[in-house]
This record gives structure tokens, sequence and C-alpha cells, in this order.
């Protein structure tokens, strides 16, 4: 029987199936998009996370960062990072190496989408699967949250993100958030030839309109070449419990904290 189900292969359900299997575990993925998945992100790893990464052996390509600074125009504070650095990297590239690991301890990753559930108390059968235990690792608006029952809808208006990138060289190696009253735009290096600008904001407004206000930024962004915007949102996202019997949830599925404003928790 197979010991970890694994609904969704993005981050979150890889590392748990890479972290299944480095423990003896038959983890099974369940995916139905092949890999790598792009999708709007910030792009940055803090030194914490690079370092997770590392101890479960994935090592992918980016580029150094050593900080973070935040400016409005006319004020900055940064800081660099104590005694580690941090990493930008294309979300493309995260999810390669992470597919890459699992594969290589011999995690099987099966092409379908996990949209009912059924269990006892000693199984849990999906998608024609029977396990022990179900991962629910299938994202922000997580389809088996709700139909767990678990998802606990958030009230007001949501923040939402959107993703672009532009082919120019970096000009520092700190992650710079540029702030205003409406939104925050962080860029982050991903490689020596390529940044990604991330906007958060509440207004949903075109890419370009949000870019525009700041002004210091869009000028040492224009004549750069770029990617498609992406977006995602609302980002907050509750969730009644962490787990449902043999259902547990991971990553984006069990909650999301927005972690300028603080908005949002895992749990209710």
């Amino acid at each position: 029987m197979i010991d970890l189900l694994i609904a969704g292969g993005g981050p979150a359900g890889l590392a748990a199936a890479i972290r299944a299997a480095e423990a003896g575990l038959e983890a099974v993925v369940v995916e139905p998009r092949p890999a790598p998945v792009d999708k709007a992100c910030g792009e940055g790893i803090m030194p914490g996370g690079l370092a997770a990464l590392h101890a479960l052996g994935v090592h992918p390509a980016g580029h150094p960062l050593r900080g973070i600074r935040y400016t409005d125009g006319l004020r900055t504070a940064q800081a660099p990072f104590r005694g580690a650095y941090g990493l930008g990297v294309r979300r493309t590239a995260l999810h390669t190496a992470l597919h890459e690991r699992a594969e290589a301890l011999g995690v099987r990753i099966a092409e379908g989408k996990i949209r009912e559930v059924r269990q006892d108390g000693h199984t849990v059968t999906a998608d024609g699967l029977t396990a022990r235990w179900l991962i629910a690792a299938d994202g922000l608006h997580s389809p088996l949250r709700r139909a767990l029952g678990l998802d606990h809808p958030v009230p007001g208006p949501g923040r939402y993100g959107l993703r672009r990138h532009y082919r120019t060289a970096p000009w520092s190696d700190l992650v710079e958030v540029h702030w205003s009253p409406q939104a925050e735009a962080y860029v982050t290096p991903v490689d020596e030839h390529l940044v990604g600008v991330a906007v958060l904001s509440r207004d949903r407004r075109p890419y370009a309109d949000h870019l525009a206000a700041f002004p210091a930024l869009a000028a040492r962004l224009t004549g750069s070449g770029t990617t498609p915007v992406r977006g995602a949102g609302p980002l907050r996202q509750r969730a009644r419990a962490p787990r449902a019997g043999r259902v547990l949830l991971v990553g984006d599925a069990a909650g999301y904290t927005d972690a300028l404003t603080g908005e949002g928790i895992a749990l209710a």
C-alpha cells in the first residue's frame, strides 16, 4: 500500500514527497500539469528557506541575495542577512530542481487531479489510489480544502499579486521593496540577466498602471524585454483546521499569511 498520496506537484507537494522518500516511505504525487509549472510569485528565497531546500538535497540555480531594501522614493531602509544568503530563483527553476530530486528518490509522479476523497480509520482512497495518508498540497484555492469542509471564507477586499520579468542585468544583490500607499513592488534578481518585479495591491488595475506609480523603478526598467504578466489572488486564505481525518493540508492549501500586512492565518 502507498504510504503517502500527495495531491499537487508544486513546491510544497514535492518537498513533502522528498521528505517522505528520504524517510523510507512510498510517496505518489498526483499532478495534472507537466513540469515545470510557472505561476505568479516573488521568487525570493530567504536564508532559512534556502537551508531547508539544501537539506532536501535541492540546489536550484539562481542569483544570491544578501538582504532586503525598503524604499518609498524618499526614504530607504535596508538590512543584510546575517551569516547566510538567500537566493532569487525562477519559479520554473525551483520546480525543475524539486521535480528532479523527487524522481531521483523514486517518487512516482502521476498525471491526474484529485477531486474526491474517501477515507476510513486506516486508509484514504482518491483517484483510484489507496494510501495510508493523503496530503492536500493543491494550492491557494485548494479544491480539497473546500471539499473537506475546511475552507474558512475571508471577508473584505482581497490583495492580489502580479509578476513580470525584465531582461536586464540586476543592479543590486538585495530584494528591493518599493512602497506606496496603494501597493508594493518587489524586485528580485533571479539570474545574471533577469529580474522579476511582483506587485501586490488591493487595487486590481493593470500591471503597467501599478508600475507607473513607482516612477524611479519604471524608468530603470524602460526598454527592457519582458515576459508575460502572471497573476494570483486573492492572497489571504484561511483553513478551519490543518487536517480532516487522514488528510493533511500543506503549503498554501493550509492558509496564506500576507507577510507585509499580517493578514491571514492558517488556522481559524
